[in-house]
């Protein structure tokens, strides 16, 4: 289960990695500011990528939503922020559907008291991660939100978690956004040695 990841990216690593997997991004406004965030938690607003609606070209925008789904109304709780991929038809619809959330790592933690042993879960290559989602539409005063996918780890998650984030390959991008492949020939964990780890302790606020 990840429950909060770092978004430390500038704009042009995600223009070069979306047009080398043929995804490319559409910004009608030209390059945005993205700001360094040591730690995107659950109900803060972050950038996600869609695929862009309508005819034409195949190409993708980045907008900003809420980390995790609401409740039904009725039920107590936090919000969903984590949602099991196995056995799921996951495709794309007016109203919701697959997305990817860039990072620059994801937080897992381990030991049985607190304070637990926080890890940094990185990329191997250093190049940012792209993180299987998907997306809701907000209903009458929410925004839009998104939940990271999860499934069985991965050898490199596995030592920390029982479940793992999803992140997935340059080739394996464009069909996740335009919906052209399977979810479940997509959603496979990463091979040994895709990520790395490091201890990275929550700095005391004082």
């Amino acid at each position: 289960m990840c429950a909060s990841y770092e978004a430390r990216f500038s704009i042009t690593e995600l223009v070069r990695l979306l047009k080398d997997a043929e995804a490319p991004l559409d910004l009608p406004g030209g390059l945005p500011n993205l700001e360094p965030r040591d730690e995107v938690r659950p109900t803060n607003l972050a950038p996600v990528i869609l695929a862009t609606a309508g005819e034409g070209a195949a190409t993708t925008r980045l907008i900003d939503q809420r980390f995790g789904f609401p409740l039904p109304a009725g039920r107590k709780g936090g919000p969903v922020i984590n949602y099991r991929s196995e056995g799921r038809t996951l495709g794309n619809g007016a109203r919701g559907g697959r997305c990817l959330v860039p990072a620059s790592g994801f937080y897992e933690f381990t030991g049985d008291r607190y304070p637990k042993t926080r890890w940094r879960l990185s990329a191997a290559d250093g190049q940012p991660l792209m993180l299987a989602a998907v997306w809701r539409a907000g209903g009458q005063d929410q925004p839009d939100a998104f939940a990271l996918l999860t499934a069985e780890p991965g050898p490199d998650v596995a030592p920390y978690h029982s479940r793992g984030v999803l992140p997935l390959p340059v080739g394996a991008l464009a069909d996740w956004l335009f919906d052209r492949s399977p979810a479940a020939d997509l959603l496979v964990p990463p091979p040994a040695g895709t990520l790395v780890a490091e201890l990275k302790p929550r700095v005391a606020q004082g």
